[in-house]
């Protein structure tokens, strides 16, 4: 109908109108849309954690066996061959896994996020909003950290590395980590559903990431001249800011660093589910081809 008819219109067809527009402004985040479906979250995430537990040899013991064993292989090779220091006051093996526990999530989601809409069945089969299949990735994961965090509360005792003043800031650092996790997840979520060669350099990405991140070795050992462009990684400011809540140990990361690393991770984050929600509309077509 045009705009001509449809003015001289009488009855029901004046009040009657069909848009078919391609150009809808789409939020970036439909908050009030992701709280009605939040029943599929839930059943999302409890997906996600009995596919993590329920269906594994090891269970809940690969969570702990897997960054114990890594703390050890690093202690050895960094620590006792190479000599790499830990933060000041921290004995190597709690500096190791303290880094270890959140970059393993990270990790994690990253993994998870970037198959979640590829060949999920669910994008052909009913509408929901399809943010709520990397951000259950995300949450269900954080099921991995209470279990990782007993071996990592018990060599913080044997060690004598509690500060109660700090710990009350580890919740806002673990908000951090889990922002910027699914921030970069969505990310790969929506471009590995239109170039699949993404999830083949995933694992490649993420071993290189982990040498230019805080996890094995302390910041102090980068050059004062390159913590700039060392600042640019996003995990930089979430790695040091859940080492300094749980130790309090002395950061030599200046505050300028700090907040450009903070702003990267705020730009991923955004412009993740700007691409997102413009893309949205055709997952199904493409996920289910």
């Amino acid at each position: 109908m045009t705009r001509d008819r449809a003015a001289g219109a009488s009855g029901p067809l004046a009040r009657a109108q069909i848009v078919v527009a391609s150009d809808v402004r789409r939020p970036l985040v439909a908050w009030a849309e992701l709280w009605a479906y939040r029943e599929v979250l839930y059943a999302l995430v409890l997906r996600e954690v009995k596919i993590r537990y329920a269906q594994t040899f090891a269970g809940a013991a690969w969570v702990i066996l897997q960054p114990l064993l890594t703390t050890m292989a690093l202690s050895v090779l960094m620590r006792r061959w190479m000599g790499v220091p830990a933060a000041e006051g921290l004995p190597y093996p709690l500096f190791a896994y303290g880094g270890l526990v959140p970059w393993i999530y990270f990790t994690h989601v990253l993994t998870k996020s970037c198959g979640s809409l590829v060949g999920s069945g669910l994008l052909s089969k009913a509408y929901f909003p399809r943010l709520l299949l990397p951000l259950a990735t995300a949450v269900g994961g954080l099921i991995d950290l209470p279990v990782a965090g007993t071996v990592l509360a018990g060599l913080m005792i044997y060690y004598g590395a509690f500060y109660s003043w700090s710990l009350v800031l580890l919740p806002a650092a673990l908000f951090l980590v889990l922002l910027v996790s699914f921030g970069i997840g969505v990310w790969l979520a929506a471009l590995n559903l239109f170039h699949r060669d993404v999830a083949h350099a995933l694992p490649f990405t993420t071993q290189l990431l982990f040498f230019m991140t805080p996890v094995a070795y302390p910041i102090s050992l980068v050059e004062p001249s390159w913590r700039l462009i060392y600042s640019l990684n996003p995990m930089v400011a979430p790695i040091e800011c859940w080492r300094w809540a749980l130790f309090a140990s002395p950061t030599h990361i200046a505050l300028p660093h700090l907040a450009t690393s903070l702003a990267v991770d705020a730009a991923i984050i955004v412009s993740g589910l700007w691409y997102f929600s413009r893309h949205e509309p055709t997952f199904a077509d493409v996920g289910e081809a």
